[in-house]
């Protein structure tokens, strides 16, 4: 959530919070409306409790639970 808005002159520096995971679209939206010229600086403020649902994401790699499966993508990978 934007907390302050400061123009200053052609510039405007907007300062907030913004959830970590969600950082990426405006970091993609802003070229478009600012012509290229605009600059979106982060920074990590805190860590907060999660509410609600805890976010989760697939594996992107082999289960180290599933022995099996873990070892064939070991020795795949060793060869």
């Amino acid at each position: 959530m934007p907390r302050t808005t400061v123009p200053q002159g052609t510039s405007c520096t907007m300062e907030g919070e913004i959830p970590a995971d969600r950082v990426h679209r405006p970091e993609q939206r802003l070229p478009g409306p600012t012509r290229g010229e605009s600059v979106l600086e982060c920074a990590f403020g805190r860590y907060a409790p999660v509410t609600g649902t805890p976010p989760a994401r697939p594996r992107t790699d082999h289960d180290p639970l599933d022995r099996k499966e873990h070892l064939l993508h070991v020795v795949r990978r060793v060869r």
